[in-house]
C-alpha cells in the first residue's frame, strides 16, 4: 500500500530521512475487505485525527498503527505502543504519536482523561470490542469512543479475507531468514492454510509460516512442513465431508473457474488472479476437472 508524497506532514529532516532509509509497513492484501482498510487508512494519514481500531489481536491493528506512524508521525521517530492492561503509569504525557493497545483494559476513568493527555499529539487507539455490542458499551468509555473515532477502522480477521492468505504467507517467507531459497508453496499445503479457521488471525500465520521454514528442505513449502494441528485438522475435515457435498463444491469451483478464462479470454494468468489462487493450482484444477 503507497501513500501520495503529498499526503506526509512536515517534521524534521532528520526523522523524515530516517523514514525513507526504512521500508515502509503496509497493511497486505487484494480482497475487498482489505481494500476498504487500505482506503480508511490512507484517509486517516491526510489528518491528524484520533483513529480507533477495531478488532482482534493478531488481525494486523499494530501494522496499521505503523503505517499510520511512517507516514505521519510526526517528531516521533519510533512508534510508542502502550499497552493499557499494566501500563497506565505511562499515561501520564503522551508523545507526538502513540498507540494504545486494548482500551477496554483501561479504567473507565482512566479512558476518560486521554484527550487532555495527548496535547497536540496524536493517538491511535485499539480494542477488541465492538463499541455497539453489550460489553463494549460496559468497558468503553462512550465519550472517549466518540473523540476517538475521527477515523474508525474495522480491522478483518484473516478468516475474513481469506482469499489474501497466499499474498500474507509469501511476504512472511520473503521477510523471514532461511537458508535456502523459497519460490512458493504447495497447492496441499495452501489448500490446508485456508480451511484452517486462524483463531490468532496474521499472527498466527507467521508463527505457522516460520514454523513451516524452519522444518522444511525444500524450495517450496509443503503440507508435511506445517505444524501438526493444522495437518491433523486437514484429514479429519476431508473424513468428514459427504461424497454429496464433495461434488458440489467440485461443480462451484469448475463453473467459477470457466467464468475466470471466459472473462479472462483464456489467459490463465489473469484468470488466476481473479480466482485468488496461484497461477499453479489453476493448472493443477484444470488437469484434475478436464478443463484444458
Amino acid at each position: 500500500m503507497q501513500v501520495a508524497d503529498h499526503f506526509a506532514p512536515s517534521f524534521s529532516d532528520s526523522v523524515a530521512e530516517a523514514r525513507l532509509r526504512t521500508t515502509p509497513p503496509s497493511f497486505i492484501g487484494h480482497s475487498p475487505a482489505a481494500r476498504r482498510v487500505q482506503a480508511l487508512v490512507h484517509r486517516a494519514v491526510r489528518t491528524n485525527l484520533p483513529v480507533l481500531l477495531v478488532g482482534p489481536t493478531g488481525a494486523g491493528r499494530e501494522t496499521i498503527a505503523r503505517v499510520l506512524h511512517h507516514f505521519g508521525g510526526g517528531e516521533a521517530p519510533a512508534l510508542e505502543v502502550l499497552r493499557a492492561k499494566g501500563q497506565q503509569s505511562r499515561l501520564v504525557s503522551l508523545g507526538s504519536f502513540t498507540y494504545l493497545a486494548d482500551l477496554e483494559d483501561l479504567p473507565l476513568e482512566e479512558q476518560a482523561r486521554l484527550p487532555a493527555l495527548t496535547g497536540l499529539g496524536r493517538i491511535v487507539i485499539a480494542t477488541q470490542l465492538r463499541p455497539e455490542s453489550d460489553e463494549g458499551r460496559s468497558r468503553l468509555h462512550p465519550q472517549i469512543v466518540r473523540w476517538a473515532s475521527g477515523v474508525r477502522i474495522d480491522v478483518p480477521t484473516l478468516a475474513e479475507r481469506i482469499e489474501d492468505l497466499e499474498h500474507l504467507a509469501m511476504d512472511i517467507v520473503r521477510r523471514t531468514p532461511a537458508r535456502r531459497p523459497i519460490g512458493g508453496i504447495a497447492d496441499n499445503a495452501l489448500d490446508c492454510l485456508r480451511t484452517y479457521p486462524w483463531p490468532g488471525n496474521v499472527d498466527e500465520l507467521e508463527e505457522v509460516i516460520v514454523h513451516a521454514i524452519a522444518s522444511g528442505s525444500s524450495e517450496q513449502l509443503e503440507l508435511r512442513d506445517l505444524p501438526a494441528k493444522l495437518r491433523v485438522r486437514d484429514v479429519h475435515q476431508a473424513r468428514a465431508e459427504s461424497p454429496e457435498r464433495q461434488l458440489c463444491l467440485e461443480e462451484a469451483e469448475k463453473q467459477a473457474i470457466r467464468r475466470a478464462l471466459n472473462y479472462a479470454r483464456g489467459n490463465k494468468r489473469k484468470a488466476a488472479r481473479l480466482l485468488h489462487i496461484g497461477k499453479t493450482t489453476l493448472y493443477r484444477k484444470l488437469k484434475q476437472y478436464d478443463l484444458e
